[in-house]
Formats: structure tokens, C-alpha cells, sequence
């Protein structure tokens, strides 16, 4: 059963989609074609580290938060093409990585984690 969540109030210029966005890309990275399940498998765990460590994101940083998640879903993306672009997959891994460093200062874990995410697609897509 998923999370139930009771609003109210005013909510123009939230963001409130996280969690559904980098579940989505969990779901993703089963999509992705390998022959290397358990660097797909420590894809999927990672997904999952990042999405618990940005849901801890401060308000002033849900904007970043959020552009990391983005970035994490579009690298996944391109990692599921049948015959994934290598220099989309070298720009969309530096994007996350420079997405992480907007939090470096509030959340350096973020950083680790988006190196860890790019170091995982590059061996379930057989290098970036």
C-alpha cells in the first residue's frame, strides 16, 4: 500500500512529486537491457539511497533536490534505450553529478551517491 498524504494549504510553487519521480526511475532501471544484474540491482538500491536522502532536503533546497531528481531519471532513461547514446549518457551522468553539488553544503551524502549512480550506469551499459 502507498503513502497516504493529507494537504492543505497553498501550494503554488511546490514541489511534491519526488518520491513518485525517482520511484518511477527505480522502476526504470528494471527496464534496462544487461547482461550485468547485480551492478542493475545496486543501480535500483542507489536510486532508492537517493530518493531517501532528498526527501530530507531542507525547504530552501527542494528546487535542487528536485533538479537531481530529474537529472537521475534522465540518465535512466538513457540507460534503457535498446542501444543507449554514449555522449547522451556522458552529459546526462555529468548533469546528476553537478546537480548534486547545488547540495553539497546541506546534504554531502547526495554528492557520494549521484558519483555512485553514474559509476552504476557505466557498468550496467558497458561503460560511459
Amino acid at each position: 500500500m502507498g503513502d497516504t498524504f493529507k494537504l492543505s494549504g497553498d501550494f503554488r510553487g511546490s514541489i511534491l512529486n519526488l518520491k513518485s519521480t525517482l520511484k518511477n526511475v527505480q522502476q526504470s532501471v528494471g527496464e534496462i537491457q544487461t547482461q550485468d544484474e547485480d551492478s542493475k540491482k545496486e543501480l535500483q538500491a542507489l536510486i532508492g539511497k537517493l530518493s531517501q536522502e532528498l526527501e530530507k532536503a531542507p525547504a530552501e533546497k527542494k528546487e535542487q533536490a528536485e533538479a537531481v531528481a530529474q537529472t537521475a531519471q534522465s540518465l535512466v532513461e538513457q540507460a534503457k534505450a535498446e542501444k543507449p547514446n554514449r555522449t547522451m549518457l556522458q552529459i546526462s551522468g555529468e548533469g546528476l553529478k553537478q546537480a548534486a553539488k547545488n547540495l553539497a553544503d546541506v546534504m554531502p551524502t547526495v554528492v557520494s551517491i549521484a558519483a555512485q549512480i553514474v559509476l552504476a550506469v557505466g557498468r550496467v551499459t558497458g561503460g560511459l
